[in-house]
């Protein structure tokens, strides 16, 4: 049961690892798989706050492939990793530009309990870092839960991602550019379009968020 309140991300490219894994399932609230190819597309789509990424960096080195850890750690900078690596050449190729923090790495074969044992360790759900967005809305920065009037609420897809793009440049500056790549996805179909979006968080969140000229939007805390 001690994983219960737990949503764990597994990138594996082994049926047989993901196999075992499965059978796992009922110890957590959610345990999703994403093979390394499909690995960016499918955190930066993922409308669930991810405890832990678990990821074995051996195909990513097999086929000379990086991880944008930027982009991830753009929108989720407390962002907690597990990796699984056969030697220590592979983790220090594919880490050499991670600048993320409470990760640790370990060397295979590894037994499935260990990865469970720093599961817990790693987990910091009883950490909170509350901002103050509004006298109704606060967001938990290590939850990335959002409340109104101490109520969880759940946004869109799309809204998710932006609410957590500019909390992380809370009273700075974020770019149209930005939003486009990290929201959109490099694809948003019109200034008007990102318009309508910060409009619908204005108006279901009661949040100032300032339009900069020509340049982007601006998130106001109270904190």
């Amino acid at each position: 049961m001690r994983f219960k309140n737990l949503n764990i991300l597994f990138v594996n490219d082994d049926n047989n690892i993901n196999i075992v894994l499965k059978s796992q399932k009922y110890r957590f609230k959610n345990l999703y798989f994403s093979c390394s190819e499909n690995f960016l597309n499918f955190y930066i789509n993922c409308n669930t706050n991810l405890d832990i990424v678990i990821v074995d960096l051996d195909p990513f080195y097999q086929n000379n492939k990086n991880i944008d850890f930027e982009q991830m750690l753009s929108i989720c900078s407390h962002q907690q990793f597990i990796f699984l690596a056969k030697n220590i050449k592979t983790y220090k190729k594919i880490l050499k530009n991670f600048t993320g923090s409470g990760s640790v790495v370990f060397f295979k074969p590894i037994k499935l309990t260990a990865i469970f044992d720093n599961i817990l360790l790693l987990n910091k759900k009883d950490s909170k870092q509350i901002i103050n967005l509004n006298h109704n809305v606060s967001f938990d920065v290590f939850g990335e839960r959002l409340y109104k009037n101490d109520s969880q609420i759940f946004l869109t897809n799309l809204e998710h991602k932006l609410i957590l793009l500019l909390i992380q440049n809370i009273n700075k500056l974020t770019t149209f550019e930005i939003i486009d790549n990290i929201v959109y996805d490099g694809e948003c179909p019109s200034k008007i379009a990102m318009q309508n979006l910060v409009g619908q968080l204005r108006r279901k969140l009661g949040l100032k968020i300032k339009s900069i000229r020509s340049s982007g939007y601006m998130l106001h805390s109270i904190n």
